[in-house]
């Protein structure tokens, strides 16, 4: 399940207005007032009728931050014409295909390809041995502590095997900019699909190079926040402008992904050469997904309209559909590593469920004992397990979600031991 809260919250402060201290360089001249009498200066990137994605530059450090136009007091343009998506997956395919050339020269050579295999996830081979959450048992720390390994091995080709049901939002960001910004850098960077659900969809969005398992399949993105709520309002405006960005980094249509997210149709045209036009209604020539329903893309539709680039169920087959003549399956210790993590992370995921249910045990069996003595062993107990779920906390903020306790819990617990240890 794709849970958005603790991501909303990590982008609610990249996007929050700091002041007129956020004033970018005058390459970056769009310039918006607010009600209020800040000034920013900046680049729009992107607007609606209710909302603005206005880019600062803090430093070095560029950030979008959502504005609400009910906000706004008045907008000058260094250039009249609006900022669209179109002009922003222009520039990020130039810069895709300046990486795919650097990377080629850096990586060419005339000897075996060297392929490496990196798991996104436990693949169905592991038998359910370990689970595949994103942002709990697949980390992206993981693949970032990877490159070094890989390139110490001389890899040309990553190949990043998905096979996870979903998992947390913050993570999404993460990969997204690990995978754009490191891997496509490095190497030539390719998704091979078994699942990839929810955010294990998002997650390698941004890979444009797709192949998929004969049963493979890709979407079902809804965010959820809270008790099973899907988000709504500015925190969806914020994941669909994320993943918008994240189409035009993979080179995918953006129609794809918002029917993924939200209930959107999307069907498709096929001209006679073969020119494939996507659009977000009913009226194409193939009707992919209904309106009212969240698109899932099944390896035969991701081949039938250009999506991926083959279907493969084994590496080797993987090679010839990638057009690798002589491969050479290398990165071996960058594949350890990430297998390796994926085992910890469950195992540690596992002791976490443990330690919450002694904690739930020990304060449980406080409230019940009348003696002082025994009662005060007991919260001592729970005072050592609560501390220990507050570090695993801050050690993986997703563990929030994962076992169901938020900031607030821990100070509902503290109030709590303290009026127990208070008792005659």
């Amino acid at each position: 399940m794709f849970r958005f809260s603790k991501a909303i919250k990590v982008l609610t402060l990249a996007f929050a207005v700091a002041g007129a201290a956020l004033l970018a360089p005058d390459a970056l001249a769009d310039k918006i007032v607010l009600k209020d009498g800040t000034v920013l200066e900046g680049k729009i990137v992107r607007e609606g009728d209710k909302f603005v994605f206005f880019r600062v530059k803090v430093g070095t450090v560029e950030s979008d931050q959502f504005l609400r136009m009910e906000d706004i007091k008045s907008i000058e343009r260094d250039d009249a014409t609006p900022k669209t998506d179109e002009a922003l997956k222009a520039a990020a395919e130039a810069k895709a295909a300046a990486n795919k050339d650097e990377a080629k020269s850096e990586h060419g050579h005339t000897g075996a390809t060297r392929v490496a295999i990196l798991n996104f996830g436990a693949p169905s081979e592991w038998q359910g041995k370990y689970g595949d959450m994103v942002g709990v048992q697949v980390s992206a720390d993981a693949f970032r502590r990877a490159i070094p390994l890989l390139e110490k091995d001389k890899v040309d080709v990553v190949v990043v095997r998905v096979k996870s049901g979903g998992g947390y939002g913050l993570e999404v960001p993460k990969f997204n900019e690990i995978f754009d910004k490191e891997y496509k850098t490095r190497f030539r960077l390719v998704a091979w699909i078994e699942s990839g659900i929810s955010a294990a969809a998002m997650s390698p969005w941004v890979i444009e190079e797709m192949y998929f398992y004969p049963q493979g399949n890709i979407g079902a993105c809804t965010g959820w926040s809270g008790n099973l709520v899907a988000v709504k309002g500015i925190q969806l405006e914020m994941s669909l402008h994320e993943m918008e960005i994240a189409s035009a980094l993979g080179k995918k249509n953006p129609a794809i992904m918002r029917s993924m997210q939200i209930m959107e149709p999307l069907s498709v045209d096929v001209d006679e050469h073969g020119v494939v036009t996507w659009r977000q209604d009913e009226d194409g020539q193939y009707l992919l997904n209904k309106r009212g329903n969240i698109f899932t893309m099944k390896a035969d539709q991701a081949i039938q309209f250009g999506f991926g680039k083959g279907i493969a169920s084994t590496k080797e087959e993987l090679a010839k559909a990638m057009g690798l003549r002589e491969v050479e399956w290398a990165g071996q210790a960058a594949t350890d590593l990430i297998n390796k993590s994926i085992a910890d992370n469950d195992a540690v995921e596992k002791h976490n469920k443990i330690v919450l249910q002694k904690y739930q045990l020990a304060i449980g069996l406080a409230q019940q004992l009348p003696d002082k003595e025994r009662r005060g062993i007991e919260l001592a107990k729970a005072k050592r397990l609560l501390a220990e779920l507050r570090k695993m906390v801050r050690l993986n903020p997703n563990f929030e979600f994962h076992l169901g306790i938020p900031a607030e819990w821990f100070t509902a617990q503290d109030e709590l031991i303290r009026k127990l240890a208070a008792l005659p």
